[in-house]
């Protein structure tokens, strides 16, 4: 069991001008959301993205629809292979409402998803998924905000698997941190 002072996971945030070259592996998928920015600091809606400008990250993208007081994730998308390494489906699932991530949401990363909703930042995860009893599982991936009528509305997200050889963080200062893996 998961002590409540510590998170399997690392949630970093970085400015949302970030340079998509500082993500790494991720690189593609940042450069991707930032080239449907209308204007700077101003986000993409979901619609402004086709499906097959996702190809090569098929299967590794999420997209949660963020609701409000209190703030809280239901995932719209969740990609096919991230359900095999998650060992579960969170299509149409609320965060608030996955038993064994409860701790984790609460103690952790809503802090860290409504700073990066207030501050309007692009967030970097990474951890294993030692919640969903996966521990030999280790993730990275990024947090990338879409708004509509200029409020953030959903989370489009993309995860790669890495090991210890091909783990990585962003050589940027992060704004914030919060938990640790």
């Amino acid at each position: 069991m998961m002590s409540d002072t510590k998170s399997p996971w690392s949630y970093l945030a970085f400015q949302n001008d970030s340079s998509p070259e500082e993500f790494g592996k991720l690189e593609t998928f940042v450069q991707l959301w930032r080239s449907k920015w209308p204007r700077s600091n101003c986000f993409p809606c979901w619609r402004d993205f086709d499906p097959l400008e996702f190809e090569g990250w098929w299967g590794q993208v999420s997209l949660a629809e963020i609701s409000y007081n209190p703030v809280d994730l239901r995932w719209v998308l969740w990609g096919t292979t991230i359900t095999n390494w998650w060992g579960s489906d969170y299509t149409n699932k609320k965060v608030s409402e996955i038993s064994n991530v409860s701790n984790v949401w609460e103690n952790f990363e809503r802090g860290y998803l409504e700073r990066l909703i207030d501050e309007r930042l692009i967030g970097f995860v990474s951890g294993s998924l030692s919640p969903q009893k996966r521990g030999y599982i280790k993730i990275c991936g990024v947090d990338l905000p879409l708004e509509k009528d200029g409020n953030i509305s959903h989370i489009l997200s993309a995860y790669i698997m890495v090991d210890k050889a091909t783990q990585f963080t962003p050589a940027l200062n992060p704004l914030f941190q919060v938990g640790s893996s």
